[in-house]
């Protein structure tokens, strides 16, 4: 086979890589612009619930995380069960406030926190595929792998190592299973965790953001 056969097929094997690639961010690139003006409806929404159930695949503690918001209110119900030993915190904030209150019920035990300044735990609307520019969508889709996948019913992509805003990871198994109809996340997959997802929007009670009788609680003194 002479210099110029060879050089040709050289040729032909890098057009069709090449082709390949542009393909495979074409694709990449109109899949994630649906799910980013999919989700752009719910971004913004002050009046949802969403449920959380995570799950430590290294020593099998699940976390279940109830987040309600209304307007300027919020509260987070938490469960944690690690090997039977269950401890369960309510914790009741709003935008008025600088503090919150944290009850806290752990066997026989009953503890508030009164005005907590720390980390407040709020489930927001989470965009696994947000970005900043057209550009920073076209190079993440780049080096992105979307998949499809049935999950408890919702037809989802499947995107992994999609460098944005909400997941930098850009290395190990991440997977993040979004709702094609919506953009919504509904399940994860990290190296140490399985989370899964439930939402409700606009169908918020006030009476959910009522506290616990405090006198039937220890105030711990911040």
């Amino acid at each position: 086979m002479n210099k110029k056969k060879i050089l040709i097929i050289i040729g032909i094997i890098i057009l069709v890589i090449i082709s390949i690639f542009l393909i495979h961010t074409i694709r990449n690139f109109i899949i994630v612009s649906k799910l980013q003006n999919n989700i752009s409806q719910y971004v913004n929404s002050t009046n949802y619930h969403i449920k959380s159930l995570a799950t430590m695949t290294r020593n099998d503690m699940k976390l279940t995380i109830n987040t309600y918001r209304k307007d300027n209110k919020q509260a987070s119900f938490l469960e944690r069960n690690s090997n039977g030993e269950i401890i369960k915190m309510s914790m009741y904030g709003s935008n008025d406030k600088k503090g919150y209150n944290t009850y806290i019920d752990s066997g026989n035990s009953k503890v508030v926190n009164k005005e907590s300044e720390g980390k407040y735990i709020l489930l927001d609307i989470f965009n696994g595929v947000e970005s900043d520019s057209t550009w920073h969508t076209i190079l993440s889709s780049a080096v992105a792998f979307i998949g499809s996948e049935n999950v408890n019913g919702k037809e989802c992509y499947v995107v992994c190592n999609f460098p944005s805003f909400s997941n930098l990871m850009l290395e190990g198994n991440n997977k993040y299973y979004i709702e094609k109809d919506t953009g919504l996340l509904i399940k994860s997959i990290t190296n140490e965790q399985i989370s899964e997802r439930e939402y409700e929007f606009d169908n918020v009670d006030d009476s959910i953001f009522e506290e616990p009788d405090i006198s039937q609680y220890t105030i711990k003194e911040n």
